[in-house]
């Protein structure tokens, strides 16, 4: 995932107990990112997945260290995964006779996003369609070595080089993020002027439309997707 949509798609969280089967579902036209995976016992049987037999004996510092590449192999790249958890699936077992439980961290992904590009002076339209919201990927404002010629053709003069404003996925996002529709006017009021003087601009956006619950409400999620806080209430 790019850096910027790393932070702004939501984190969900998913617990399953030993015994239960693990199942994600993204939305149509996404995919499973996985970020982490905890397999084990961090918390006493009392606070999550209570041990069906004698609990007197259980472990609270039991570690997979396959967890993760576990859920890499099943779910990566796909729409859904499913599969039952128990310590076999893991390899050896890190704490025999413990009722173990798997915690999995992951993104929903976009499948693909679009590219949309207008000149200096003219206004960037961006639009999804209902019950969908604006995600960015990327925004670049100045001359690009290789931009859209009908902009590029305006600049017969000067040296050709390319030049980007420092901070426009940050404005073009305050403006879009989680809207279902948003214009950017690709100007210097916008973005400044980042360029030699004279020389003509314009402005790119990547972005995709996704489902709003996949998005954040403000921009870094910076929770351990492992506390118990988390995982207690789903």
């Amino acid at each position: 995932l790019p850096g910027y949509l790393r932070k702004v798609l939501r984190n969900h969280t998913a617990h399953t107990c030993d015994g239960e089967q693990l199942l994600i579902v993204c939305p149509h036209k996404t995919t499973i990112s996985i970020l982490a995976a905890f397999y084990g016992r961090r918390v006493p049987s009392s606070s999550l997945c209570p041990s069906p037999g004698d609990a007197s004996q259980e472990s609270t510092e039991c570690l997979s260290t396959t967890a993760h590449l576990k859920l890499l192999s099943e779910c990566q790249d796909q729409q859904w995964c499913q599969f039952s958890v128990h310590s076999q699936v893991f390899g050896p077992d890190p704490c025999p006779g413990t009722h173990k439980y798997l915690i999995t961290s992951y993104k929903c992904r976009p499948g693909n996003h679009r590219v949309k590009t207008v000149c200096e002076n003219d206004k960037l339209r961006l639009q999804c369609r209902s019950k969908s919201v604006l995600a960015i990927y990327s925004a670049n404002y100045g001359r690009f070595l290789r931009g859209k010629p009908e902009c590029d053709a305006l600049n017969t003069e000067g040296p050709h080089i390319e030049c980007l404003a420092p901070d426009a996925l940050r404005r073009v996002s305050k403006k879009c993020h989680r809207k279902g529709n948003c214009t950017v006017a690709a100007d210097q009021t916008t973005f400044g002027d980042p360029c030699l003087p004279g020389m003509k601009k314009q402005l790119r956006v990547s972005y995709t439309c996704v489902p709003k619950q996949l998005l954040e409400e403000v921009g870094p999620d910076t929770s351990d997707p492992f506390l118990l806080s988390d995982y207690m209430h789903g």
